[in-house]
């Protein structure tokens, strides 16, 4: 039964009278997508098999994603850190003087980016020398213009807290010289048990699969209202 669901499936796609170019592609990339992330799912719970309820989830997560996505050019105060090396103590002292902050998002919720968040800049947040990141430091500009601007926002319940997932898709050279890339943002919030949104990390993903791959043990907000 499966087989023949597939064939007609393939049939519909594959047919030009049944459906127009554009509805085509966009059920492949979204059955294709939908696809990849079944599996993150099922290899990241080691699961044989998902449930429906999960197979809804990395649907909507998919439509969802498609919907707000939104490439930005990164331009002037985005770019200031690229194309010269930026050493620890100079990404400290940029982090205190122009990210640490109380900001707010698009909908409104302000959120604290303090002392707390200064070890994102270091691996397995250690903040030792020899573990200090500098491409977070390079891009430490986007922080701001993520959690202000993006429409693409996830929660996540994680034992006693609920972490919030601000994505931006940003276009930049490697280099100032160089043509572009693509890469997501993930800026991850945290509610802390005053109740106030403080910043917890920030990083980027450069491949698609990798972030189908961090996304889909998020959800799509159901206790902050997201505007399209």
């Amino acid at each position: 039964m499966s087989h023949l669901k597939e064939k007609k499936l393939l049939r519909i796609i594959e047919n030009s009278r049944l459906l127009s170019a554009y509805n085509r592609d966009v059920a492949l990339d979204v059955f294709y997508d939908a696809t990849k992330m079944f599996y993150y799912k099922q290899k990241h719970r080691n699961k044989a098999q998902l449930k429906h309820k999960e197979i809804a989830q990395c649907l909507n997560l998919i439509y969802y994603h498609r919907q707000k996505d939104k490439l930005i050019i990164a331009k002037e105060n985005l770019l200031e850190n690229f194309g010269r090396k930026i050493e620890e103590k100079e990404a400290l002292n940029y982090y205190e003087k122009k990210v640490m902050d109380k900001v707010k998002d698009y909908l409104g919720e302000e959120i604290t980016i303090d002392e707390l968040g200064m070890d994102f800049l270091y691996d397995g947040h250690e903040m030792k020398p020899e573990n200090f990141l500098e491409p977070r430091a390079k891009r430490l500009p986007w922080i701001h213009y993520t959690l202000e601007n993006s429409r693409e926002i996830y929660e996540k319940q994680e034992r006693n807290s609920v972490k919030y997932l601000y994505v931006s898709h940003f276009e930049y050279p490697v280099h100032i010289t160089e043509t572009y890339y693509r890469t997501f943002f993930l800026v991850i919030i945290i509610k802390r048990k005053d109740g106030s949104l403080g910043f917890l990390t920030a990083f980027s993903v450069d491949r698609y699969n990798q972030f189908l791959s961090k996304l889909e043990s998020w959800r799509i907000p159901c206790f902050r209202k997201v505007a399209t």
